[in-house]
């Protein structure tokens, strides 16, 4: 998201005043965007592979639906941490045009929370400014108050005076399974398991004695580097192994390939195999 820090200094201080038209076709492009889930994942994985722990912010997973039969609106769920984690806030954003200059709003009710925002289209970007009260120092957890950016496959969001800035990719859904195998033992194959591609993990546990738990992993995002010879956006697909200090397999792809993968022979005493594919089905 540079291109997002590259526009913050072509900001209008006033917005522009639109034509009908333009009003609704600002409208429709907003709302056609906004829907969707997205998660800061990857952006955690980059900053902290990059040695700037002292950067990252805290993780954040957003699901953003529409509500059916009403138009521009959609429900909003808010989770400090990732997929798995609690809900930690509910509301109800509502997409309507602006009478005056016909530029797109957007409110949020929730539960002890009312904002509103004034959407902008900047170049490759949407850019949502806070309005009124909404527009408050005061630092808050989620998307109230902060600054917006949203793009093809990204949510920014920005408190004021916040250099911290976190980068939300939008998600897309992937069937995933695994295939393990120790020497002299029966093959087992988790199949099913589906994770998003921001940083989704499920747990398996196998059958055998003892039992091992296996985390399998999905991430597309920047690649950290600090070389700098490979910074470029990669889609992987790793599994660890509880008290393992390293993954036990991992394999990568480009960040648009619906397909992700690798599969592992490891020749030691336990003579253990793994296998895992991931393929991308979306959300329904």
């Amino acid at each position: 998201m540079s291109a997002v820090l590259a526009l913050l200094a072509v900001l209008p201080a006033t917005p522009v005043v639109l034509g009908v038209a333009e009003g609704k076709q600002q409208l429709a492009q907003v709302a056609g965007l906004l829907p969707g889930r997205y998660d800061n994942d990857p952006q955690r994985y980059y900053l902290e592979g990059m040695k700037r722990a002292a950067s990252v912010p805290a993780r954040l997973h957003l699901e953003i639906a529409p509500v059916a039969d009403t138009p521009f609106t959609y429900t909003l769920i808010e989770r400090d941490g990732g997929e798995h984690a609690a809900v930690a806030r509910r509301g109800t954003l509502t997409l309507a045009g602006d009478a005056a200059t016909r530029q797109v709003t957007m409110s949020l009710v929730a539960e002890g929370v009312r904002c509103e925002w004034q959407w902008s289209r900047r170049q490759m970007l949407w850019v949502a400014q806070p309005r009124g009260e909404c527009a408050s120092t005061t630092p808050t957890a989620g998307i109230s108050g902060k600054t917006l950016w949203l793009g093809a496959d990204e949510l920014g969001l920005e408190s004021a005076g916040n250099v911290v800035i976190s980068e939300l990719g939008r998600a897309h859904l992937h069937e995933c399974f695994i295939a393990t195998q120790t020497r002299g033992g029966k093959p087992q194959v988790f199949n099913g398991l589906r994770l998003h591609d921001r940083g989704g993990t499920l747990e398996v546990t196998t059958d055998e004695t003892p039992a091992r738990k296996l985390t399998i992993t999905l991430r597309r995002g920047m690649w950290p580097s600090n070389s700098g010879n490979n910074l470029l956006e990669l889609l992987t697909v790793s599994v660890r192994e509880d008290g393992e200090p390293t993954v036990v397999g991992s394999g990568w792809a480009t960040p648009d390939s619906p397909r992700v993968g690798f599969g592992s022979d490891e020749d030691g005493t336990a003579g253990r195999s793994i296998n895992a594919r991931c393929k991308r089905v979306d959300f329904p």
